[in-house]
């Protein structure tokens, strides 16, 4: 990330919020208070969220404390507030270093930038390059959606199979049938999807590479229509609660050489002429939307080939996914649909690949996951994870992701990219014994991870 390489960091620090006895103890007795927001970020006292009583960082202004000896203790062993000997070897590498204070200050500009900041907030005055910048971070992470979908359908195998029935050729040798494509259409069911995040309708910046969410991904696929040339029609399934309230159907036209239009109408029309055919290479991406939960609109959409899940929360306990997950694995072996899924962070994509695997949702675990103990579960399951199906599941960094770097809700010194790390493979096909799954704590790995590909350009990004 080009962000990251100007502060001279290899990585995102995603965690680096200090725990302390006290933080943990306040955590405990009351779990929803907010380190750095409503509560102190070094001892978890509550704030007044006043200049006159509280403390903000003045660089960032995204971090509050009850006083300067707290903000010097998140600080510690950092510029100015650097004190020998008083931080142990982790805590030197967390809390409100120069690297998490920069990379906060550009979160309150790109908010600032896309209005999102409270009316009352200070602005912070910035130049045109820096607006310009801001504008481009801000458009890489609506863009990062598209451009996911298209190179991970591309560069990971477990998809291959599946779509290699969109360019190859079979015979029917019962009956003797010419040789005919097996299959010519492609559906994607993209599952909680919201208007605010890869369906965003409403989302208007004055910058010149933002375009309508419609053609975005009818831009980015065009990539993957190209690789499987027998694909005639995509369609793009959004559902989830949260997307927009009337019910919307779009159709774009890849034509491989001449780029994406917009179709106006039916062709179907009762009366229309013939039109003459066109000897270039055409597909029509049909998008909709479904306001309602996945497992209502069944009987309403085609039966999904692919199914993306963009930050689900699998195990977030404000959601429920156990339903819809079910569907997917009430199938035989000739049915099994492949999946991907995106999280904001490291953790949350081996949690939630742990719960898909106890839960029986997946056959075994991604080889980069084996060799942590944690992150495997106990019992008759665990040596599921070391057998031939695991090579159904991957996991690593998503080179699609945008650039926009985001502040946690909860903790004031943690970061995050929407969409950094991404996972998936086939859905097992499951055997009935899927019960509550309890959450297990699972502590952060070393570096095991790589990037699912880094060798093609994103197609949705400047």
């Amino acid at each position: 990330m080009d962000l990251l390489n100007s502060l001279n960091v290899q990585e995102l620090p995603e965690q680096q919020t200090r725990i302390t006895d006290a933080i943990s103890a306040a955590l405990e007795e009351n779990p929803d208070i907010r380190l750095g927001f409503d509560a102190c970020c070094s001892c978890a006292k509550p704030l007044q969220l006043s200049d006159k009583v509280d403390i903000c960082c003045k660089t960032c202004r995204r971090v509050w404390y009850c006083s300067r000896e707290c903000q010097q203790k998140d600080a510690c062993n950092y510029g100015r507030y650097k004190i020998n000997n008083s931080c142990d070897e982790q805590e030197e590498q967390e809390g409100h270093s120069p690297v998490v204070c920069a990379l906060l200050r550009i979160c309150y500009i790109d908010d600032q930038v896309e209005g999102s900041l409270d009316p009352d907030a200070k602005k912070i005055p910035m130049s045109k390059k820096e607006r310009e910048a801001s504008k481009d971070r801000i458009t890489s992470e609506y863009e990062s959606y598209p451009a996911t979908l298209t190179n991970i359908l591309m560069e990971v195998s477990c998809f291959e199979f599946f779509l290699n029935r969109m360019k190859k050729q079979k015979v029917d040798r019962s009956i003797g049938r010419a040789p005919i494509l097996a299959k010519t259409s492609l559906t994607i069911h993209i599952i909680g999807a919201s208007e605010e995040a890869e369906f965003w309708g409403d989302y208007k910046l004055d910058h010149p590479s933002c375009r309508d969410v419609y053609s975005a991904y009818a831009e980015a696929l065009t990539d993957l229509v190209a690789m499987y040339n027998g694909i005639t029609t995509i369609h793009l399934i959004f559902i989830g609660p949260n997307c927009p309230v009337k019910n919307l159907t779009k159709r774009r036209s890849i034509q491989l050489d001449q780029g994406i239009k917009e179709k106006q109408g039916d062709a179907r029309k009762s009366g229309s002429k013939k039109r003459k055919q066109n000897s270039n290479p055409t597909c029509e991406v049909v998008l909709q939307s479904y306001r309602s939960e996945y497992v209502e609109s069944l009987t309403n959409i085609p039966k999904p080939d692919v199914c993306v899940f963009y930050n689900p929360g699998f195990t977030c306990p404000d959601y429920d996914w156990s339903q819809t997950l079910d569907k997917f694995v009430e199938r035989d072996d000739a049915t099994r649909i492949p999946f991907f899924a995106t999280t904001n962070t490291e953790m949350e994509a081996i949690s939630d690949l742990q719960f898909l695997y106890n839960g029986r949702y997946i056959d075994g675990l991604p080889a980069t996951l084996r060799e942590i103990d944690d992150a495997l579960s106990d019992g008759d399951r665990s040596s599921v994870g070391h057998s031939e199906a695991a090579g159904n599941t991957f996991f690593g960094e998503n080179p699609s992701s945008g650039t926009r770097v985001r502040q946690s809700g909860n903790m004031a010194n943690d970061l995050f990219v929407k969409n950094r790390w991404v996972y998936g493979g086939i859905f097992g096909c499951g055997d009935g014994s899927n019960e509550e799954i309890k959450a297990q704590n699972i502590s952060k790995p070393k570096s095991t991870t790589k990037s699912v590909s880094n060798s093609r350009s994103n197609p949705a990004l400047l």
